[in-house]
């Protein structure tokens, strides 16, 4: 039996838990917040870009400049989900079992579990992320289909060239944070099974 100030001491660290329980899926709410401004502000900037080069003279410097600011939006996009899934895994794994009293046999905190257990839509959300990361990628593909299209062309000097040369490398760094992220995200997910 613990004495009255164990009890109490219990008591006050049970508290600091769940107060950082409660601190850490407001971040995780806040990321996921930051993910959809990251995809509303590439829509509207795709719309813009867009709008500008209908309207001029359809030239290659303004698509060149196109996938710059999607792969820089999808980045961050991918920089929020990886902080999302740490802040759920320290509370799935460190935070949540420090909680749960096996002798009391209460159920706390059952949405980590939940989520990780549920398979029905783990395909619809899975096809829902690829579709995200289509809101950053295609956008990024238009000019390296303009420049198949149309082939290099020397008048577009090296700042065209270099340009594009960075965003390649951003666009393959993106595709290779977005699948190791997928994977780490399934092995949470086998891992519960």
């Amino acid at each position: 039996m613990l004495s009255w100030e164990e009890n109490l001491i219990s008591e006050e660290s049970r508290r600091n838990l769940l107060a950082e329980y409660t601190t850490l899926r407001n971040e995780i709410t806040t990321f996921l917040s930051l993910q959809v401004q990251f995809m509303n502000w590439s829509v509207v900037l795709g719309g813009a870009i867009a709008g500008l080069f209908l309207s001029r003279s359809k030239s290659f410097e303004v698509v060149a400049f196109f996938p710059l600011p999607f792969l820089i939006f999808g980045l961050l996009y991918l920089d929020a989900k990886a902080r999302v899934l740490r802040a759920a895994k320290y509370i799935h794994t460190e935070l949540r079992p420090t909680l749960i009293d096996p002798a009391d046999g209460a159920l706390c905190l059952t949405w980590e579990p939940f989520i990780r257990k549920e398979c029905e839509l783990r395909s619809v959300l899975s096809v829902g992320e690829k579709l995200r990361w289509a809101l950053f990628l295609v956008p990024s593909l238009v000019p390296i289909i303009w420049l198949i299209w149309n082939g290099p062309q020397p008048q577009h000097g090296p700042l065209v060239g270099s340009l594009f040369t960075v965003e390649f490398i951003l666009f393959f760094l993106f595709i290779w944070i977005a699948l190791r992220l997928d994977n780490y995200d399934k092995r949470l997910c086998e891992k519960e099974k």
